[in-house]
């Protein structure tokens, strides 16, 4: 009877990944010393480790520079506007007609900066393709 409720308890843990998403086959792959110190350079530059830059190189076929901190700050900046209208729309009942305006109209405008920044960097590529 003991046997018959140990099967039926659920096992702990993080389900299996089926056979098609596990990564568990692993390729040799041989270079010379100058093609591993420019694939190493490569890595570096795309500030991505080795293993993963081999992989989505093979996979992909293209490889972009992970955002720079410039870029990150700005998506963290616009983020940080994006809870202060939050806020700003739960606080609008206590404030003023033209008070809720005049700040709604700032903050638009800080939004409006970002994403325009953000829109022209992505459309000119500057993100390098190795």
């Amino acid at each position: 009877m003991t046997e018959d409720n140990n099967d039926k308890r659920k096992k702990g843990g993080r389900p299996r990944k089926s056979s098609t998403h596990r990564k568990s086959k692993t390729i040799g792959v041989c270079f010379s010393e100058p093609e591993l110190y420019a694939i190493r350079h490569r890595a570096t530059k795309a500030n991505l480790p080795l293993s993963v830059y081999c992989h989505d190189a093979i996979l992909n076929g293209v490889i972009k520079e992970r955002l720079n901190k410039e870029e990150l700050d700005t998506l963290r900046s616009l983020s940080n506007m994006g809870n202060n209208l939050n806020q700003l729309v739960r606080t609008s009942k206590f404030l003023s007609i033209k008070r809720l305006e005049n700040e709604a109209l700032l903050l638009l405008e800080e939004i409006q900066n970002i994403i325009n920044k953000l829109s022209d960097d992505w459309k000119n590529s500057k993100r390098k393709k190795f």
